[in-house]
């Protein structure tokens, strides 16, 4: 399970986002230190420039064990300030070309019309940052 951190502040390290993210995985019973030490399987600092509007944004994403620990950690943290860090996260849903339902929408006339423009934003170049 994936979970994204929208609009973090420029500077933000990898190691600040781990200790957030296992910070979230406490509840109110306190889970047991192997689940929380092991709980990120990998993470990523990406950042996003956008030509048009000559803005940057940054982003984090991480993957966690298991669904469980990801909807923790989410209703833990979403909306709140941990280390002055403002945090909102919400699931992250990978997309894969050959699984575009944009694709299936050209066979059929009605579905093509449905959706007439292209909801994302053009000149966009991504790069990862960081990774752990």
């Amino acid at each position: 399970m994936w979970i994204f951190y929208k609009h973090l502040p420029r500077g933000t390290s990898i190691k600040e986002i781990n200790k957030v993210t296992r910070k979230g995985c406490r509840s109110g019973l306190q889970l047991m230190p192997i689940f929380k030490r092991n709980v990120i399987k990998r993470s990523k600092i990406i950042r996003i420039r956008d030509l048009k509007n000559d803005s940057t944004e940054y982003h984090g994403i991480v993957q966690v064990n298991t669904q469980v620990a990801a909807d923790n950690i989410i209703d833990n943290l979403d909306g709140k300030t941990v280390n002055g860090l403002f945090i909102k996260l919400h699931r992250y849903h990978r997309r894969f070309p050959s699984r575009d339902r944009r694709l299936n929408q050209l066979a059929d006339p009605k579905m093509a019309e449905r959706r007439k423009g292209e909801r994302r934003r053009e000149n966009l170049i991504t790069r990862v940052l960081e990774t752990y």
